[in-house]
Parts: C-alpha cells; structure tokens; sequence
C-alpha cells in the first residue's frame, strides 16, 4: 500500500510540473529593444567611471558616449512597435486545454500501463515474518545471540564460530575482533590465522597491511604451505609494487597447487597481471616461498576489541608477537590444552576436528587421524569431518597412489553428498587408477553436469575425461 501511495504522490508531482505552465496566463517576453537600452545604459556609467579613474580623456569620453547613444537611437528606431499581449500557443485556448488533457490523462494511463508489463504488481507484499527467512538476517540474528552467549561464557570454538558468521556477513572488522578472542583463549591453528590475516586484509578494502601480513606469516609457521597465506604475502609485494618478488611468490604456489585447485585460475590470472605491470615475463622468475619477517612486537591493545572479555586480545597480541621458536611451543601448550578440554568433554565433534587440524598443521598425522575419526564417529552423517579425515589421509599417502582408506573415506562422502564435486573427482581418479576407465568415465560425466559452466576445473576435467582410454 506504502508503495502506491509514493507513486501516485509522485505521479500527481510530475503532473503539476507539467500543466502549470500551459494553463496559467503567458506574457510575451520584452522586446529586444528594451535589452539593448539597458546594455547601453549600463556602457554609458562605465564611460563616467573610466574617465573617473583617468583611463579616457575627454575627447575620448565624448567620442565614447557620441556612438553609444547613435547606437541607442538607431535601436530605437529599428524596434517595430508592438503592445504587450497575452502569449498565446497557436490554436488558442482550445489547443492549451486540449494538450493539458492529454497529459492529464495519458500520462498515468501509460505510466501504470508500463509499469504492468514490466513491473510486478501482482507481486503480494512481504510482511515481516515473511522476511524472517531471509539468510542474512537469520545469520545476523545468530550472529547477535552467539556474541551475548560468549560475552557470558567466553569460549574458544565460539568465537570462531562467531568470527567465520561475521566473515560470511562481510562484517570483516568484527570477524578479526573474534578470531583475535579465539586465539587468546587457546584455539590457534594455521586456518585461524590466515583467517585473522585475510579479515584485517579485507576490512582494509584487500590492503595487506602489516598485522594482516603478520598473521599470514605464523600462519606459514605451523603449516608452510598454506595457500592463503603464501597468496596475501605475495599480494602484499605486489602492493608495494615489487611485482617481480610477487611473481615469485605465486609462481611457488602455482607449482605446489594441485590441478583442481579452486584458487589455480584466480593466481594465474594474477601473475599474468602483474607481470605485466611489471613489464617481464614471468617465466622468467624462479618461484620462491614467501621469506619470513622479522618479529613484531605488538602495538598496544586492539581498539575494537570487546571490553566484556578482558585479557584475551592482550593474549592474543602475545602470542602474535613471539619468536617462531616461542610460537611452537605456545601452541603445541594450546593443543594440548585443547585436547585436554575433550577428554573432559568427549562429545564435542567440532572440537574433535579442530584437534584434528590442529595435529595436521604440527606434522602428527597419527594423533590427527585419530582425532579426525573421533570426530566422523560423533558426527557420522555430516561431511566436513568426513572430508578432514580424507586431508589427513591423503597427506600421510606414501607414494602418488590415491590410498585406500582415502578413497574409501571419499566414497562415504558421496554417499552422504552425491554431489560434491570434491568427492566425485577424487573416486573418479581412483577408477582410472585401478584401470576402470568406464567407470571413471562415468563418475567424471556427472561431475561435469554438476559444476558450473565458468567453473575453471571444468577444462581440465575435459582433458581429463578425454584421455581416458577406450575400453
């Protein structure tokens, strides 16, 4: 209803703009000579004031007002007298009204007209309760409530829950506020902090500066090829236009990415870019890995951190601040506390699986398996812990083979989520490795039917599929 009663409002504006001036009285402009009096006029006081300031002797000053005032009367006698008349369009008053009433009538008649084709009225308003199932702001609502818990009962796992709901929110600067919580009260991995690093990056509109870039680097500490991490450091040479030592950084990752990484096409495009920029070919440059930085001391306490949980950005700060050396020890102090935590609290299945990665990032793949299926065991249906164990496995594989119980762990994802796109690319290649080409011909098909049509795996799953042998 709000919205009819704008348009009309609007309508019944643009309408009295428009026959306001046919219908009132019009009066013929002044004549030309009237202007021309005044210019002269305006000619002759400037002639008094020159001579008054001594730019026009006297003879000139009467030679000057001599032709201004031929001028005046040759005007005068030009002008063709004509009275001051009513204006009136040609037709008279009949075509005045006849032009209002067309306006009057067809205007809204074609506005609502237009506005049916290629408007939704039809289209029902939507209350408030209806408005409550949008995603946004159910995540806001639960954004809203897990911060007034955490204030009350602050808590590791929450604030990253908290921290990774602001991210998705795009709220960046509250996002970095909580992973800071998070890892002052004990819950610091390699993901954490290249999630800490690229918050702060995109709260300063994607500047990598130097707090984002310190936690880039210990994120690098515990897991030296977090792709993240080497992907900001090499962004953050690029924006101190070092493109050349950029180049290096990404062409470092580009060799260490494997072919469906999602990133892949996103850093060759930027390589290309940048190299450009640069004005070489990046062939040229040798990849090298980010080098490390020296150690930052912390600058005093974070301005927007939350006053209702003292103590944990300050704690935070300083673990930020260590040496790599001190770091280590700090977080292997954390992990274990951690995993003390859920021998209190077995139950915990997120927590199980940040143990988990925890384990990864520290090179223990025995305790991060067994944490990893701690969590598949409290949360068998659900497919992030399914697809943590799967990393763990593949990393501890002994050759380039796919294993077993990685694939195995792949196929119990697909069957929980046909269609992840991970899962089926990974059981496909097994088939091809076992040579089961039709098989894996056909895993590879659907998985082509699932992703999208810019989706940059898509070429290489092609010559993939093509290279198959024909059975």
């Amino acid at each position: 209803m709000t919205l009819w009663i704008v348009m009309t409002g609007m309508l019944l504006a643009v309408l009295l703009v428009l026959l306001i001036p046919l219908l009132r009285r019009q009066v013929q402009a002044p004549s030309r000579v009237a202007y021309d009096i005044v210019v002269y006029r305006d000619q002759l006081a400037e002639v008094d004031r020159d001579v008054e300031r001594g730019l026009l002797s006297s003879e000139q000053a009467e030679a000057a007002r001599t032709e201004i005032l031929r001028r005046m009367l040759a005007a005068e006698d030009a002008e063709i007298e004509a009275p001051q008349t009513e204006y009136r369009l040609a037709g008279g008053r009949k075509l005045r009204l006849g032009a209002a009433l067309v306006i009057l009538v067809g205007l809204p008649v074609g506005a609502f007209g237009l506005y049916g084709v290629l408007g939704s009225p039809w289209l029902p308003g939507q209350p408030f309760a209806s408005r409550q199932a949008d995603p946004d702001l159910k995540m806001t609502k639960l954004a809203d409530n897990l911060a007034a818990d955490l204030r009350a009962k602050p808590e590791a796992d929450g604030f990253v829950t908290l921290a990774e709901t602001y991210f998705a929110l795009r709220r960046y600067e509250e996002a970095a506020d909580a992973f800071r919580q998070a890892i002052g009260l004990g819950s610091i991995d390699a993901q954490i902090l290249a999630s800490l690093g690229e918050s702060i990056t995109l709260q300063n509109n994607g500047d990598v500066v130097a707090d984002a870039r310190q936690a880039f680097q210990q994120a690098l500490t515990l897991d030296h090829g977090d792709p993240r991490a080497r992907f900001y450091l090499g962004l953050s040479k690029a924006q101190t236009g070092k493109f050349a030592e950029a180049v290096s950084i990404w062409r470092d990752l580009e060799k260490d990415s494997p072919g469906d990484a999602p990133w892949l096409a996103m850093l060759k495009e930027h390589i290309a870019s940048y190299a450009k920029q640069g004005g070489f070919d990046p062939a040229t440059i040798k990849p090298v890995p980010p080098a490390p930085e020296g150690t930052k001391t912390a600058e005093g306490p974070n301005p927007h951190a939350d006053a209702s949980v003292p103590g944990q950005v300050g704690a935070a700060d300083a673990v930020l601040a260590q040496s790599p050396e001190e770091r280590t020890k700090t977080i292997k102090s954390m992990v274990e506390g951690l995993a003390a935590r859920l021998a209190q609290n077995p139950d915990d299945a997120d927590g199980w699986q940040r143990l988990a990665r925890s384990y990864k990032a520290m090179g223990d793949l025995d305790q991060a398996r067994s944490a990893a299926e701690r969590a598949v065991k409290l949360k068998p249906k659900a497919v992030e812990p399914k697809l943590t164990l799967a990393e763990i496995q593949l990393a501890a594989a002994k050759s380039n083979r796919l294993p077993a119980d990685f694939v195995e762990t792949m196929r119990a994802v697909i069957a929980l989520d046909p269609a992840n796109d991970e899962a089926m690319y990974y059981v496909g290649a097994a088939e091809a490795q076992e040579g089961h080409p039709d098989k894996a011909r056909k895993i590879w098909s659907r998985l082509l039917e699932v992703l999208p049509q810019d989706s940059p795996h898509r070429p290489e799953l092609v010559k993939q599929l093509a290279g198959l042998p024909k059975s």
